[in-house]
């Protein structure tokens, strides 16, 4: 998957606060202080090598277009990853449906436990997901994401994840 999803943050990032038109409506939602929780598979060089349990919390203040995001997951095969990187959603309507789809990027430390070898302690992590809107200001995606060393190393095969994450406020 190489950098493909680290390009895409960085393009939506350079997106305006909202688009309106007839039948739809897109604005950058303000996402701060948010407890995340997903879990999900992990992918190595095709093919499922175990689950990924991952935990997130959105901080509240908002760094120009985009929240600070403290990142953390663990795998049933030892595999830790700890992140500090940056979040931005963007809520789409239409018509009836609250939808939403959110762009990540956190550089994080990787040891590896019983998994695969990456080629570099620093691992970074980007991705997207879709997802849906609840009462009360829930939210639920699928999420899709790639950890790689950037070619810091020689050594640098990647990893991905599909989870299904929720979230919700942390004050309520």
């Amino acid at each position: 998957m190489d950098g493909r999803l680290a390009v895409l943050f960085l393009v939506m990032s350079l997106f305006g606060d909202g688009f309106e038109r007839d039948g739809y409506n897109i604005q950058r939602s303000d996402f701060g202080d948010r407890i995340i929780i997903s879990g999900g598979l992990l992918q190595f060089n095709g093919e499922i090598i175990g689950q990924e349990l991952r935990l997130g919390y959105a901080l509240p203040q908002k760094w120009g277009r985009v929240n600070p995001m403290l990142d953390f997951s663990i795998t049933d095969q030892g595999g830790v990853w700890a992140g500090f990187g940056l979040y931005q959603q963007f809520d789409i309507e239409i018509g009836n449906a609250d939808t939403f789809a959110g762009f990540y990027f956190a550089p994080g430390l990787y040891m590896r436990g019983n998994e695969v070898d990456l080629g570099f302690p620093l691992e970074f992590r980007s991705g997207v997901e879709f997802g849906v809107r609840l009462k009360n200001n829930w939210q639920i995606s699928v999420s899709y994401d790639h950890r790689s060393n950037g070619d810091i190393a020689a050594y640098n095969p990647g990893l991905e994840t599909l989870q299904l994450r929720v979230s919700k406020p942390f004050g309520g």
